[in-house]
């Protein structure tokens, strides 16, 4: 099972990774200089990537030959706040919605907190804990590959 909330970082994150006490967006868009976090399963599900890897243009140029990057890859970029359609005045609503409809699905959380990279930067764990971590890897920034045809 996997969740996307609409409009996910239609604003572009820029290159540049965070610096200070700024935070990182877990589910930013496939561009220079974003981290490479995690690839997403035949399951849906999204392996964390141990190791951090920025991707450059020719990343960004192969894999989007096979359709949208965020359909497969998650990336990691800066949280750019109010200038991403998903905040809501004072935190991260991507991971609020993904918490509330695993809730409602009854969709069980990962047991164990999965690797991760910007677990101190993230902007999601800064919000929700161990409990975004735990959802986290469900989250598919893009799933036009993988959504049903209406």
């Amino acid at each position: 099972m996997s969740f996307a909330p609409a409009d996910v970082n239609t604003v572009p994150v820029g290159a540049k990774l965070v610096e200070g006490g700024e935070k990182s967006c877990p589910s930013a868009r496939a561009e220079p200089g974003a981290l490479l976090i995690g690839v997403v399963g035949a399951d849906g599900i999204v392996q964390p990537i141990p190791t951090r890897l920025e991707i450059d243009a020719e990343f960004v140029e192969q894999a989007s030959k096979a359709g949208a990057p965020e359909a497969r890859f998650r990336f990691a970029g800066r949280c750019v706040e109010g200038k991403c359609k998903q905040w809501t005045g004072n935190s991260c609503g991507v991971i609020e919605k993904v918490l509330t409809g695993m809730t409602e699905q009854m969709v069980a959380p990962a047991e164990n907190l999965p690797r991760c990279v910007i677990r101190g930067t993230c902007r999601w764990y800064s919000q929700r804990g161990a409990d975004a971590c735990r959802a986290c890897v469900y989250v598919v920034t893009d799933q036009s590959k993988v959504a049903d045809p209406a």
